[in-house]
């Protein structure tokens, strides 16, 4: 039951729970790391209040001596985790805050976090049933849901392995990367409408084979990356296109309808160039295998 003098779902963190989550990117900066949940312990440990007191000083230590620099990002983790603290927090009427945070974190588990606990001794039961006292809940609260991670490829985590991908697309992708129309390529345009043609097949052939997110984008990933390779081999000289970035206004004038002209005919020039490049390198992908 919600208590009376609960605060409104979804308001904005407390002061307590920010200055957990600062603690904890200032102490990853220190290992010379990404943040991820483990740091967010320390972060909790080193405020105040039945979090903090749940963890103790111990908890510093022990996430000192993990291996100092991950290989691949966290930030997917630790974004999942104040998801589901903020989600927490928002079922009980009550502001995120730091022991709604430290649920997250243990029902969560990462490998990190449980290391971390084991190394400073604590008992993850015991801990997690601290932080449910405080925010007034059962000591037997069920795990609680835990958002949807951002697709594998996308952020910070990790594409699937190429060995995981389905292999019907994948056939297809590689069949197009041994016949990439390379000796067509004269200009930066040309690399930059190539890279972006090849995004979108791969895009495409994940839609309509119904591949879930993560087979999706980690197509997407591995075959740009490996046509990025195959045409940097090629022509070494023809460096990525970059756009320049526009500026929006910020007041509005009297001619402010015409602030997106730019980005639309910024569009319409990519699209016509990509759909030019294609008219001329269209041949060399014929007899391409189906899925």
């Amino acid at each position: 039951m919600v208590p009376a003098d609960a605060a409104e779902p979804d308001v904005p963190p407390s002061g307590p729970y920010l200055e957990a989550i600062r603690r904890g990117f200032h102490f990853a900066r220190e290992q010379g790391r990404s943040c991820g949940p483990d740091d967010f312990l320390v972060g909790i440990s080193e405020g105040q209040g039945p979090a903090a007191a749940a963890l103790g000083p111990s908890v510093r230590v022990a996430a000192s001596g993990l291996s100092g620099g991950r290989a691949e990002g966290a930030g997917y983790l630790h974004m999942q985790a104040q998801g589901a603290a903020a989600a927490l927090a928002a079922a009980r009427g009550q502001r995120p805050a730091p022991e709604h945070l430290l649920v997250a974190l243990l029902d969560q588990g990462t490998p990190e976090v449980v290391k971390t606990l084991s190394r400073a001794g604590l008992d993850p039961a015991v801990v997690r049933r601290a932080a449910l006292a405080a925010i007034g809940a059962p000591a037997d609260e069920p795990p609680i849901p835990l958002p949807a991670l951002t697709p594998a490829g996308t952020l910070d985590r990790p594409p699937l392995p190429v060995t995981d991908l389905n292999a019907r697309a994948w056939t297809v992708l590689r069949w197009r990367q041994d016949h990439l129309p390379l000796g067509r390529l004269r200009r930066a345009s040309d690399r930059a409408a190539l890279a972006s043609l090849e995004r979108a097949t791969a895009w495409r052939l994940g839609q309509d084979l119904g591949l879930d997110d993560d087979q999706r984008h980690s197509l997407v990933h591995h075959h740009s990356d490996q046509v990025e390779r195959l045409v940097a081999r090629s022509r070494p000289d023809l460096p990525p296109r970059a756009w320049p970035t526009l500026r929006r206004r910020h007041r509005p004038g009297p001619l402010s309808f015409t602030v997106g002209w730019a980005a639309w005919f910024r569009n319409r020039q990519v699209g016509l160039r990509d759909r030019w490049f294609w008219f001329r390198t269209a041949r060399h992908y014929r007899g391409a295998p189906q899925p």
